[in-house]
């Protein structure tokens, strides 16, 4: 998974699969980007899409 336009720290969220992950950041940071990237790693290391949950919230 290239991981492309993330930076250091967005690529360790991204790659982090020991446990869930919670990703708090400002607008426009690129949390979304972050996620759907997370997701298609996940999916890329094996585990079932149907045994993914994502959530976002807003105020």
């Amino acid at each position: 998974m290239p991981a492309l336009g993330l930076n250091p720290a967005q690529r360790e969220a991204v790659r982090y699969l020991d446990s869930p992950c919670l990703v708090i950041a400002g607008a426009g940071s690129g949390k979304t980007r972050v996620i759907t990237e997370k997701i298609m790693h996940l999916i890329d290391a094996g585990h079932s899409p149907d045994r993914i949950t994502a959530i976002t919230l807003t105020n």
